[in-house]
């Protein structure tokens, strides 16, 4: 029987409008309710600016069509067969003399005040993507404006090598494969509902609960704690399962000083430093809606991860070549990390599950390469790449390679999660015992890669 132990989530139905700013800044807009709504305010907005400096008198259309003359209705219906009238003449005509642009601006003051019901965008606007995508943040095979694509992990054929690995658990025989495999496809259609597929069909995926067991995990609970991962105006990151690491696991003093980058949420005893995420939807579920979902956690993941590697630790001055992703190597040092380093490896892993079919994608930071992106002003961008693709219900062998891979990705996450927590740990002693050696970041890879 399936456990109980993942708690489905509970949507919140309450629809939020992005605060101006969230508009101001998108290169693209999509023709959504929401954007109509933007567009709608600021007519309104402007309406009652221009109104309030110049004043007329309002005709309604009823009213107008009243007191129209026989021939003037003759007129206007006729114009209304064909379309109306041409108004390509006054396309980019300019304003009336009255008109404010100030009035446009999504910063000044009196627009904000307009929009204090504002809430933040979520995942389930199209402009939610536009908006990753702007600040650095990319779905698998995205390019950058120019064409050029951004950096790929160097530890991808290592990730997938781990996902293929044989576990003693699903060395199963024909026949029980055969028998597991057609319980799970009758299950799969018959939980067609998101909160089946979180309770019913996730605990299938982690396997017997003597191996969930070590793994500290939480979900369907908002991550209010962490920094925002662009400017604000997005929604808490919300995942329907994540794995991270007991409070306890990590020394009081580095929680305390990367609070807001590895700690999701202060209440209770839930896990921080979360490098694996889970998404699920039910059968009639938006597929582009769970891709991002899982590209907005794993990003928040690879934040954390990155915040953990860099703990302690300054980049030297080397010049770094333009065509290069990754950082120079760290050389040790007390405390926080003043500059960040990235070597251009994914730590964190997300997985998705819709209808029979497991998705499985590694996100990494990597340099902005400034000369692509002048103007975007950050540092770091955060890319995520698909390291694997099953069908479920395709075939018992597909099915059996499905579960190999997501619990193998769930035990590699855990362990770069274990060792980096334990860099930071033996970095935060070096305050008390200068002489003892650290551990290079590059032996913690080299350490998973042996196992």
């Amino acid at each position: 029987m399936p456990s109980s132990k993942h708690q489905p989530r509970q949507r919140n139905r309450h629809t939020f409008h992005p605060p101006p700013l969230f508009w101001a800044k998108l290169t693209k807009l999509w023709l959504t309710k929401s954007a109509l709504r933007e567009a709608d305010r600021r007519y309104h907005l402007l309406s009652s600016n221009q109104s309030s400096s110049s004043p007329r008198p309002h005709i309604f259309a009823p009213d107008f069509l009243r007191n129209c003359s026989a021939t003037c209705l003759q007129e206007i219906r006729k114009l209304s067969r064909r379309g109306g009238p041409d108004l390509s003449g006054i396309r980019n005509y300019p304003a009336p003399a009255h008109f404010s642009q100030d009035s446009m601006d999504p910063t000044d003051s009196s627009l904000e005040r307009s929009t204090q019901k504002t809430g933040n965008t979520t995942v389930y606007d199209p402009h939610f993507e536009s908006h990753l995508y702007d600040h650095g943040i990319f779905m698998p095979n995205s390019t950058y404006p120019d064409g050029t694509k951004p950096c790929t992990a160097e530890n991808i054929a290592e990730i997938q090598r781990r996902l293929r690995a044989p576990r003693p658990s699903l060395a199963l025989s024909e026949d029980s494969l055969q028998r597991e495999f057609g319980e799970f496809t009758l299950l799969n259609d018959s939980t067609s509902d998101e909160q089946l597929v979180i309770k019913k069909i996730l605990p299938i995926l982690d396997g017997p609960q003597q191996q969930s067991s070590s793994f500290h995990d939480g979900g369907n609970h908002p991550f209010k704690n962490l920094a925002p991962l662009t400017d604000g105006t997005l929604a808490n990151a919300k995942p329907d399962i994540y794995h991270g690491a007991p409070p306890h696991q990590l020394h009081p003093r580095v929680r305390e000083q990367l609070s807001d980058q590895i700690i999701p949420t202060r209440q209770g005893n839930r896990p921080i430093t979360p490098n694996f995420f889970v998404e699920a939807k039910g059968h009639c579920g938006s597929p582009p809606v769970l891709k991002r979902q899982a590209l907005y956690d794993s990003a928040l993941g690879a934040r954390a991860m990155h915040a953990l590697q860099q703990y302690g630790s300054n980049s030297s001055n080397r010049p770094q070549d333009d065509d290069d992703c990754s950082d120079p190597a760290p050389a040790p040092a007390l405390g926080p990390a003043q500059d960040s380093t990235r070597d251009n490896h994914a730590y964190t892993i997300a997985s998705t599950f819709q209808d029979g079919t497991l998705g499985i994608y590694a996100t990494h930071p990597t340099r902005n390469p400034s000369n692509l992106d002048p103007g975007a002003g950050r540092q770091t961008d955060y890319v995520m790449t698909r390291v694997g693709h099953y069908s479920l219900i395709g075939s018992p062998e597909s099915y059996q390679q499905g579960l190999r891979a997501y619990r193998n990705s769930r035990d590699l996450a855990k362990e770069y999660r274990d060792g980096f927590i334990r860099q930071a740990n033996e970095r935060h002693e070096a305050v008390r015992h200068p002489s003892q050696a650290l551990e290079p970041p590059h032996e913690i890879v080299r350490q998973v890669q042996q196992t």
